[in-house]
């Protein structure tokens, strides 16, 4: 991307900076960019789009936001709206056209006033999402076929129903985002009142409501294997104020940072803290990575938590927002980084608004800017909201949506660490991980190993959903007995039903099974079994559950969610969903699973990033452990349909 001026609002720039602005397109695009004196845009529209180029480097970073607030104004992106935001970017209406149809949160056609978002994947597909969906679209009068194939507005054009892939709510399983909130657990009654509600103008399900919620699950009394360090004190009322935050010893981890920069980088790395969103890779090590000098570098906290079966970084910034900003200030100081960016996903919206209030408190406190708490150190924070696509989670994929780009991985080398954002240095973690680093600062490396295990130290926040009484979120010592993460804490499956199979780190980990359960729950012992840790979430199939049905609604979430840019992954994705939808109709035959487990085997290391291989990991084990319940699925379906070929 061509380097810009100081980004100022586009009618401040002078006629010889647009006229660079333009340059940097291609010629053909040069000519369409629309005059900004030439458009009528509403001033409310122009404000806020200006506001948001005013936060960025560089221009395009501002495309998402300006498209949101294009879909805030007309509620969706109609063609005259994204005209007016090109104006004012002074880019081309198609290139904002692009991103608005890849981004699935932004509506290309006009939708109903209020908007019912209902999760279908796993563990809300476990607890009865789809008896949920067909109960709102009764309750507004449309389609349940067309509301699970991309959404309809009832007949009134208030209510518009559509299913969604994950909200990453799953403790609140069965649920749905009620125009941008969440409500759950939802059954039908409930789904008939919220209709009522919203077209009467009412307060929306007050009683369930996520906004303050109390912590879901708990042990029971006299039982409690749980070791508190993110959430030691996560109830505590108005804890997401600054205020609570410091009165608790909060920034007291930045300060001394502050004081003795040089050390922070050894702390990180002597401390073993291994990356908590999937890959576990060594935080210190990755920070050790990104090149000294005077380039410019910058931090990335990855808050896009789309995987089915995580929910525990929305948690953390929904009540402890400010230790997710102290996390931040701390590693930026460490990598040598000047700006920091939270990429939020978009479905999080009452999360992020919550996380832009805290960011807002700390630049007052002196806590972020130009000179926080005048040391001469510079760290900008910037709360970037995405748009609705799980390959954004992916981490090159998401430089691209922060450069406003659609949202596809890079080919590496070269890596982030190397050339990231804006082609500078990019230390990229997660939201779970950079919230540990004011304790490890607080209290030194050795403490933190003396948490966990030797390969796997500290504690661990883990999300448990599914078959489980109290689905929720537990913060445990790594090394924990998983059956006592699944029974003791989330209290095991219902009554009278026994664990079948299991995912140790959300929908992407192989699955095990109830042989399993007396593992460690660690990265080196689920690795040994043939698993991973991933993103520490854990969801439960009992033995109610279809494996070949669980199997198919795991291949439609990755199907739906790949960007297609490589082929093994967009037709390894399609094929799979299509095979797992014959073998439950009973039109496959038993050697279609030989050919069901090779493709998964022959997806996996041959994409881009690792979208394909987190189908084909999941799907490919359930069809090795659970070949017969395969083959029984495709023996009764052809035996029902011989005996109505035989009645009709």
């Amino acid at each position: 991307m061509t380097d810009l001026p100081e980004i100022r609002p586009t009618n401040e720039m002078s006629a010889e900076e647009r006229h660079r602005l333009v340059e940097s397109m291609k010629p053909e695009d040069a000519e369409t960019v629309p005059e900004l004196h030439e458009v009528d845009v509403p001033d409310e529209l122009r404000e806020a789009i200006e506001s948001a180029m005013s936060r960025y480097p560089q221009i395009r970073s501002a495309a998402l936001p300006a498209l949101w607030a294009v879909q805030r104004t007309y509620g969706w992106c109609s063609p005259e709206g994204i005209r007016q935001a090109a104006a004012v970017m002074g880019v081309t209406p198609g290139y904002l056209e692009s991103l608005a149809t890849f981004y699935d949160l932004f509506r290309t056609t006009p939708v109903g006033r209020h908007q019912v978002l209902v999760c279908h994947n796993i563990s809300c597909w476990l607890r009865g999402a789809d008896a949920l969906l067909d109960a709102f679209c009764e309750a507004a009068g449309a389609d349940a076929h067309e509301a699970d194939h991309g959404g309809v507005s009832s007949a009134d054009g208030e209510v518009f129903v559509r299913s969604f892939e994950c909200l990453g709510a799953c403790d609140l399983a069965p649920m749905a985002s009620i125009d941008e909130r969440y409500y759950g657990p939802l059954d039908a009654g409930d789904a008939q009142g919220a209709v009522e509600q919203l077209r009467s103008g009412a307060e929306v399900l007050p009683h369930k409501a996520l906004a303050g919620r109390p912590a879901a699950g708990g042990p029971e009394p006299g039982a409690d294997p749980e070791t508190r360090m993110l959430f030691k004190r996560i109830d505590e009322p108005r804890l997401a104020s600054i205020e609570a935050y410091r009165d608790l010893g909060g920034y007291r981890s930045l300060e001394r940072a502050i004081r003795e920069p040089e050390e922070l980088l050894g702390v990180l790395e002597e401390a073993g803290l291994r990356g908590r969103g999937g890959a576990g890779f060594s935080m210190g090590k990755k920070a050790s990575f990104l090149p000294r000098g005077e380039r410019s570098k910058y931090l990335c906290c990855n808050a896009d938590e789309s995987e089915p079966g995580a929910f525990k970084d929305r948690e953390l910034m929904q009540k402890n927002p400010h230790q997710l900003i102290e996390g931040i200030a701390i590693a930026a100081l460490a990598a040598g980084a000047g700006w920091g960016f939270v990429f939020i996903r978009g479905e999080y919206a009452a999360i992020a608004d919550i996380l832009e209030r805290a960011v807002a408190e700390a630049y007052e406190a002196g806590f972020l800017g130009e000179d926080i708490l005048g040391s001469g150190h510079r760290v900008e924070v910037v709360v970037h909201r995405g748009a609705g696509a799980y390959i954004c989670g992916e981490e090159t994929a998401l430089l691209d949506a922060l450069e406003g780009k659609r949202g596809n991985p890079r080919l590496k080398p070269p890596f982030p660490a190397i050339q990231g954002l804006y082609g500078g240095p990019t230390l990229i973690n997660n939201v779970e991980t950079l919230s540990n680093v004011p304790h490890i600062v607080a209290n030194g490396a050795e403490w933190f190993k003396g948490f966990g295990t030797e390969q796997s130290p500290g504690t661990k926040v883990v999300s448990v959903s599914g078959c489980v009484k109290r689905p929720g979120n537990y913060e445990v010592e790594l090394g924990i007995s998983t059956r006592e993460l699944i029974y003791t804490l989330a209290g095991g499956p219902p009554d009278g039903r026994q664990v079948k199979a299991w995912f140790p780190g959300g929908s992407s980990a192989p699955v095990l099974t109830a042989a399993e359960l007396d593992l460690p729950y660690s990265f080196e012992a689920m690795a040994d079994a043939g698993s991973m840790l991933g993103s520490g979430s854990i969801i439960v199939a009992d033995d109610s559950t279809s494996i070949p049905e669980l199997a198919l609604r795991t291949a439609r979430f990755y199907h739906h969610e790949s960007c297609g840019k490589c082929t093994p992954c967009r037709e390894g994705t399609n094929w799979t969903v299509k095979m797992l939808e014959r073998v439950i109709s009973g039109e496959a035959t038993p050697m279609d699973l030989d050919i069901v487990a090779s493709v998964q085997e022959n997806i996996i290391g041959h994409c881009l990033c690792v979208l394909g291989d987190s189908m084909a990991m999941p799907v490919g084990s359930m069809v090795a452990k659970f070949r017969s319940e395969f083959e029984e699925t495709i023996a009764r379906a052809q035996a029902r349909d011989e005996v109505g070929v035989q009645a009709a």
